[in-house]
Parts: C-alpha cells; structure tokens; sequence
C-alpha cells in the first residue's frame, strides 16, 4: 500500500482533505465526502458527545480545574467546547 492509498482508507476527515489536496479529486467528490464527518468517524464521535444545549462540558472555554474529577470518575475533563469547537473546524 502506498501513502496516498494509505490516507484514502482512513477516516472522513482526512480523506476529503486528500481528495482535495493531493488527488485534485472534482469538486462534488470533495463535498460529498467532506460531509461524511457529520455522520461518520472522529467528527461524528465529537458531535455525539455534545451537550443537549450544544455546546461540550457545559459551554466551558478551558478545561475543568477540578482536582476530584478522577475521584468522581466523570472522565477526561479535556473534553471543552473551544478545543471541540476548533477540531470540528479542522475536520471539516
């Protein structure tokens, strides 16, 4: 497998920016795969861990500062809106 094929067999949000970037794939191909984040892999895994108000972690900027997050085993308190926010735009 060559690196080009490499970068089409992965996720989403990296093969639309392939098609894009290094296959000159036409426009309409580029779209449709482009939008393929919402529903599938990394993006779509994002999307489905916001909050029922929209944003990530209760609209925080920063992560949690909380020393007892690990006690209280709430999971990974990176998980904000701005960082969120920032790889959904870079996914696409």
């Amino acid at each position: 497998m060559n690196v080009l094929d490499w970068l089409l067999d992965s996720d989403p949000a990296i093969r639309w920016q392939v098609l894009r970037d290094l296959c000159d794939a036409p426009a309409e191909l580029v779209a449709t795969e482009r939008a393929r984040t919402a529903t599938e892999g990394w993006a779509a895994r994002l999307l489905a861990l916001q909050d029922e108000d929209g944003q990530w972690a209760g609209g925080a900027c920063f992560p949690a500062r909380s020393s007892n997050w690990r006690a209280e085993n709430q999971g990974q308190p990176w998980t904000s809106t701005l960082p969120t926010l920032q790889l959904l735009r870079d996914f696409g």
